[in-house]
C-alpha cells in the first residue's frame, strides 16, 4: 500500500468523521509545512559544568569554592584538558564533536527548570508545562507538532524510551513507541502468520458494519488504530530499521555510525533510527533517549561515567547533523535544512560535590538546539559566577538582563512553535517565543 496517510484515513468507512479526527479550536496551519523535529533526550541530569556550561579552572579554584559556590573537581575526570576553545566560547571537554560545528549550535545557559524530581522534570521538558505533580497538563510537544505537520508520515510521532502524551490532538498524531531498534523493528515487521484472505476480508466486513452502526468515539478510535497498524505493516517499513539489510543506504549509515564496531554503543543506534525515519520520510517528529542513567550522585559514577557518557551521546549527535547535511531534501537544500534538533536533559546537577563526591540535582540546566529554525554560533544567558544560579535573559537580544524573563521549558515549547508559523500562544505555555533563538 503507497497511499498517503492523509488519504489512508479519510478512506476509513465511516458515516461521519469521527471525532478524533477532529483538531482543536485554536489549530491552524503552519507557514513552514517541510519542518522535521528530532528530540534528544540525555537521561537522569546532566552536568553542566562539564559540556556545556564549564569554569576556569585558574579562576574557580578548590581554595575559592566557599566564595564562588561552584567546585569544579576537572583534575579527577582523567581528562588531559577539561576545556575546549571555540568561536562561541568556551565548553567543557565532554562537548566532543559538537566543538566541530559550533557554527549551527544555539546554546541555552542559565535556564531553570520546575522540578528535581525525575518524571515530573522530564514531563516538564517533553510537554513545556509542569506537571500537576507526575500527570501532565498538556501534550507532549512532538505530539502537536506531529498533528499538524505530519498527516502524510506514515507514523508521525516516532518515540523511541521516552513517554510522548496526548490530551487533545487527534489519535493518529500519537507517538508509536519502542525501547529500541529491535522492539520498533518487531512492531513494523510482519509476523509469521496471517489470516488468509477469505477470513481477512470477512472480518473486515464484519467490523465495518460495525463500525456503521456505532456512534461511540472510543471504538471508533480501536477500529481505524487497527486499519493504521495494518497499514504500517502492509508498507514494510521494518526494513529501514533492519540492521541485517544489504540495502546501501542502510549498509552506508551503519558505517556512519559506527554501529558494526558499536563505536558509539546505543547512542549510535538511536541516531541511525532518526536518520532513517526523517530521510526515508516515515516520521515528523522523532524522540530519542540517547544517553541514559546519567544520574551521578555517588563520585565513581561522576568521576568515571557522567562524562563519557555524555560525550557519546553528543558525538551522536554531531554525526546525525552531519547525516542530514549530507543528504539531500531537494534539489537546492539538505535535510539539516529541514530538520530541527533539540538536545536536553530534564534538570542539571549542582554547583558543589555532595558528601559522596557525586553531584545531585539542580534547577539550573542547559540546553543545546540547532538546524532548521534555529540561528546559530551563539550563546544565550548565562549562569551567574556565584552558585550558577539562573539569570534573567531579553528574550530578543539572548543577552542577560535584569528586566528579562528567567529561561524555562515554556519558552522552549512555545519558541519551537513559534519557529513554525504559530505566532499564537496555541499550547497556552504562558511564555513568549525566545526570539534570539529563532531566524
Amino acid at each position: 500500500m503507497k497511499i498517503s496517510r492523509r488519504r489512508f484515513i479519510h478512506s476509513i468507512p465511516l458515516l461521519t468523521a469521527p471525532a478524533w479526527m477532529s483538531r482543536p479550536a485554536w489549530a491552524s496551519v503552519p507557514t513552514q509545512p517541510d519542518r522535521h523535529f528530532v528530540f534528544v533526550y540525555f537521561g537522569g541530569g546532566w552536568d553542566n559544568l562539564i559540556a556545556l556550561d564549564p569554569r576556569d579552572p585558574d579562576v574557580f579554584t578548590q581554595e575559592r569554592v566557599s566564595e564562588t559556590g561552584i567546585e569544579l573537581g576537572y583534575d579527577e575526570l582523567g581528562v588531559d584538558e577539561p576545556l575546549i576553545q571555540t568561536d562561541i566560547g568556551t565548553f567543557g571537554t565532554f562537548i566532543g564533536r559538537l566543538a566541530d560545528h559550533t557554527e549551527k549550535l544555539a546554546v541555552l545557559r542559565g535556564m531553570t527548570m520546575g522540578s528535581v524530581a525525575h518524571n515530573s522534570a522530564r514531563r516538564h521538558a517533553l510537554t513545556g508545562f509542569l506537571p500537576a505533580g507526575t500527570s501532565v497538563r498538556r501534550s507532549s510537544l512532538s505530539t502537536i507538532l506531529a498533528s499538524h505537520l505530519g498527516s502524510e508520515n506514515p507514523i508521525p510521532n516516532l518515540s523511541i524510551g521516552v513517554d510522548c502524551f496526548n490530551l487533545d490532538q487527534p489519535m493518529w498524531a500519537n507517538a508509536l513507541q519502542a525501547n529500541n531498534i529491535e522492539t520498533l523493528y518487531s512492531a513494523l515487521a510482519k509476523g509469521d502468520l496471517d489470516l488468509e484472505e477469505p477470513t481477512r476480508d470477512a472480518l473486515e466486513t464484519f467490523f465495518a458494519k460495525q463500525m456503521a452502526r456505532t456512534t461511540h468515539q472510543r471504538e471508533e478510535e480501536i477500529y481505524a488504530n487497527r486499519l493504521l497498524s495494518r497499514e504500517l505493516i502492509n508498507r514494510d517499513l521494518a526494513q529501514y530499521f533492519n540492521f541485517d539489510s544489504s540495502e546501501s543506504q542502510t549498509v552506508m549509515r551503519k558505517e556512519h555510525y559506527g554501529i558494526s564496531d558499536n563505536i558509539y554503543g546505543k547512542s549510535g543506534e538511536m541516531a541511525f533510527i532518526a536518520a532513517q525515519a526523517l530521510t526515508n520520510r516515515i516520521s515528523r517528529c522523532v524522540t530519542l533517549d540517547i544517553s541514559p542513567n546519567l544520574d551521578a550522585h555517588q563520585k565513581d559514577r561522576w568521576t568515571n561515567d557522567h562524562g563519557p557518557d555524555i560525550q557519546q551521546g553528543f558525538d551522536a549527535v554531531a554525526l546525525l547533523m552531519e547525516d542530514l547535511a549530507a543528504s539531500p531534501y531537494d534539489s537546492t537544500s539538505s535535510w539539516l535544512d529541514h530538520t530541527t534538533i533539540w538536545c536536553f536533559s530534564e534538570f542539571g546537577r549542582g554547583s558543589l560535590r555532595n558528601i559522596n563526591g557525586g553531584r545531585d540535582h539542580s534547577l539550573i540546566n542547559g540546553m543545546i538546539l540547532m538546524g532548521a529554525g534555529i540561528r546559530g554560533g551563539q550563546v544565550i544567558g548565562a549562569s551567574s559566577d556565584i552558585g550558577m544560579q539562573a539569570q534573567a535573559v531579553d528574550l530578543a537580544t539572548g543577552l542577560v538582563h535584569e528586566s528579562g524573563e528567567l529561561l524555562t521549558n515554556n519558552h522552549i515549547a512555545r519558541s519551537l512553535l513559534h519557529s513554525i508559523g504559530f505566532e499564537d500562544d496555541i499550547g497556552d505555555y504562558r511564555a513568549d517565543p525566545i526570539l534570539a533563538l529563532l531566524q
